[in-house]
């Protein structure tokens, strides 16, 4: 299940990609070459490889829709440990597959979903 901009798609994960990466700034070299700098915060970034088999094609339509709205950013809610995390994030990638054409509907799969974190989750 995750959630877009206060709308909640009931949708099984097959694939939480999470990437921690750090703000950092002043970074220096001290005459002994080692590297100093500050650290601003850590952002989390996040691929999502959504089930879709068992979603019907109405809500499959709507939450495509939701993640290729043209707007800076959504509020998302996605697993983060044991719980769940909300932030402001980008969705700088979103790709699917068509699977099969029928008559009177398409199957779409393979939805992956890239959020970027707009601020850090964690500041120093």
């Amino acid at each position: 299940m995750i959630t877009i901009d206060n709308n909640t798609y009931n949708v099984g994960i097959i694939k939480v990609t999470r990437k921690a990466s750090q703000k950092i700034e002043n970074l220096g070299v001290t005459l002994d070459l080692r590297k100093h700098y500050d650290i601003k915060g850590i952002y989390y970034d996040y691929d999502v490889e959504v089930a879709t088999q068992h979603m019907n094609v109405v809500d499959y339509d709507n939450l495509y829709e939701a993640i290729t709205t043209p707007q800076e950013s959504h509020t998302v809610t996605l697993p983060y440990g044991q719980s769940t995390i909300t932030f402001e994030a980008r969705i700088s990638i979103a790709s699917d597959v068509l699977v099969k054409s029928y008559t009177t509907f398409k199957k779409w799969g393979t939805l992956k979903i890239t959020f970027e974190a707009l601020s850090p989750q964690k500041e120093a």
